[in-house]
């Protein structure tokens, strides 16, 4: 038959006798009565067979089998205070790690003010990011902590536990080369673009497809036949007069050096554009993960 495993409430007890020499300074040492002291160690001798001290005066005496027990009663405590150590520090943001995939306009314009106050705040925990993401069937989803989506980006397959939430919007402008005719033009609409080659981003671009959406809004069908990939890649390429390109407000106040005119188009409105973050559910959240979210405006704050 079996012996029954000693819970660690017992084997605390046992330690504490052992460590303090007297069942009456364990009592003191664990906050409790000495005859709930005195009941646990009953249960723990009957449970292991055999007498784990003896009476020694006001104190007590390690038998044999107790001798042979306190080492592992030793190493269970070292490893209860470890585990202590490693929740107080999580709960306090002293160490863990915070997992980001990204598109690459989040990645490269929106986030990384937000990941260097979070540093500056934190600096213990570790900041894991991918960006560049466009096609997100291929990631393992559950192996981040957020996930930074675009607007008209193909719809993605979120975890069961995840959560969609809008996070920020921004304006898509239209952007010309600095000696384009219609740069300077007072008044102007999508449909006179057409008249003129215009750049696109690759295909899983969610600012080519917000944009796409609003010719097709308007009934304007669109050729596609200048394909570049990324925000640097667009904005050179309109710099260098390949033709009109479209690039967020976000982005664009980034690169001030490019030789580029923008204007928000259709007037008067604009076209706006959604970023979106994927969240596990609270319950799934680690304190690391609700601090950034509390840091970026999304969620309550994380008690520390």
């Amino acid at each position: 038959m079996p012996i029954p495993t000693p819970s660690l409430e017992l084997l605390e007890t046992f330690w504490a006798v052992a460590e303090t020499g007297s069942v009456s300074a364990a009592a003191k040492l664990l906050h409790r009565s000495q005859p709930a002291i005195s009941e646990r160690l009953q249960r723990l001798n009957e449970i292991l067979g055999e007498a784990l001290y003896l009476p020694n005066g006001r104190g007590v005496r390690l038998t044999a089998a107790g001798k042979a027990y306190l080492a592992s009663a030793q190493r269970l405590m070292e490893l209860k205070a470890e585990v202590a150590e490693i929740a107080y520090r999580r709960s306090h943001l002293q160490e863990g790690a915070l997992r980001i995939a990204a598109t690459n306009t989040i990645a490269n314009y929106f986030l990384p003010q937000h990941l260097v106050a979070f540093r500056r705040d934190h600096p213990e925990v570790e900041i894991i990011m991918k960006g560049g993401i466009s096609d997100w069937s291929q990631n393992a989803l559950l192996d981040w902590d957020l996930l930074f989506i675009e607007e008209g980006s193909e719809e993605v397959p979120l975890p069961r536990t995840y959560q969609l939430h809008p996070w920020l919007q921004d304006e898509i402008l239209t952007i010309f080369p600095s000696d384009h005719p219609l740069a300077g033009r007072p008044e102007l609409t999508l449909a006179d673009l057409l008249a003129f080659p215009i750049v696109w981003r690759e295909l899983q671009s969610g600012v080519r497809a917000r944009v796409l959406q609003e010719f097709a809004r308007l009934g304007l069908q669109v050729p596609i036949r200048l394909e570049v990939n990324g925000v640097e890649a667009m904005g050179n390429a309109v710099a260098a007069g390949l033709g009109i390109g479209f690039i967020t407000r976000t982005a664009l106040r980034h690169r001030p050096d490019w030789q580029v005119v923008s204007r928000r188009l259709p007037m008067p409105q604009g076209i706006h554009w959604t970023l979106y973050l994927a969240v596990p559910e609270p319950a799934y959240q680690s304190r690391t993960l609700a601090a950034f979210l509390w840091q970026i405006g999304v969620g309550q704050r994380a008690d520390v």
